[in-house]
């Protein structure tokens, strides 16, 4: 019974290590959702097709104690990397960014966060 109790009590006490010190902690947080705008024609121009175009628009928070600088937001939109700069971020500080513009093939276009890059 002595040698469960001690075998329990390393687990977590492991766990406890792991959780604390080794696991990665998340330092931003990023939301963001797809904006997207359509072109005027004129009507006596028929043969001119609208383009719709679409970009990322959010915030980014940092939630770690230090400062965070040479933010890098890259979002995929229908297949093509729009990206958005942040030169530093102060701790609890939140800043709303706006990705590049993309010309979208439909309107229902596919998005997600491909990547976040920063210097510690």
């Amino acid at each position: 019974m002595k040698k469960f109790l001690i075998l329990i009590v390393i687990i977590v006490a492991g766990y406890f290590a792991y959780d604390n010190f080794l696991k990665e902690k998340d330092v931003l947080e990023v939301k963001g959702n797809l904006v997207k705008m359509k072109e005027g024609v004129d009507i006596d121009a028929p043969a001119i097709q609208p383009r719709t175009w679409g970009h990322i628009e959010g915030t980014v928070k940092n939630i770690s104690e230090n400062d965070v600088n040479n933010i890098e937001i890259v979002y995929k939109i229908n297949g093509r990397e729009s990206v958005a700069r942040i030169k530093s971020l102060a701790a609890g500080e939140e800043v709303k960014f706006k990705t590049d513009k993309i010309l979208l093939n439909s309107y229902e276009a596919s998005h997600f966060l491909e990547k976040l890059n920063f210097d510690k």
